[in-house]
């Protein structure tokens, strides 16, 4: 799947990506999160700089993640300019005194990246358990994954620790 993501047109990926950042930004729960937790695209994954600057559009708090000693905490983005590259190349908020590290309330939106998607919703990620472990202890968040179609198959290997996304959003459809 990596190898067919990475494969993809720059025009395919960018139409479909702007697709896909449509109807994110278009379901009610993105329209009533006071903060959005969202990844920043990496190797042909479905974009997500159209979401994070509608987000600060609408004075929502943005926050994207840092992984340090194995572990992933969402920190505040205040603009593009806050990233440089981090663990496994991608972009990651650099560190600032006194920065905002994600306490979210309740109702809150978690855009949660992918390299494939079944349609119950089970995912398979980079194999780090980092979105699993996060989101196994906050419970309050709205879980929205962001796909491509291609990447949408009958059947991904699951197991017992592995959380799925609450809908997944492609530039077709919502599961």
């Amino acid at each position: 799947m990596l190898s067919v993501r990475d494969s993809t047109e720059a025009a395919v990926w960018q139409r479909g990506t702007q697709e896909i950042e449509r109807r994110a930004t278009a379901h009610a729960w993105f329209l009533k999160a006071p903060a959005i937790c969202c990844y920043v695209d990496f190797r042909g994954e479905a974009g997500t700089r159209g979401i994070i600057e509608e987000s600060w559009r609408r004075g929502k708090k943005v926050f994207v993640p840092r992984v340090e000693g194995g572990q992933m905490e969402f920190f505040r983005l205040d603009g593009f300019e806050q990233l440089k590259a981090g663990a496994f190349g991608i972009l990651e908020p650099e560190k600032r005194p006194g920065e905002d590290v994600g306490a979210f309330e309740a109702g809150s939106l978690m855009i949660v990246p992918g390299v494939a998607f079944d349609r119950e919703r089970n995912r398979i990620g980079y194999g780090g358990g980092y979105y699993d472990r996060y989101l196994s202890v906050h419970h309050q968040l709205h879980t929205m994954a962001l796909a491509f179609e291609y990447q949408i198959l009958p059947e991904v290997p699951h197991d017992a620790t592995d959380i799925k996304p609450d809908i997944i959003v492609t530039e077709r459809r919502i599961l």
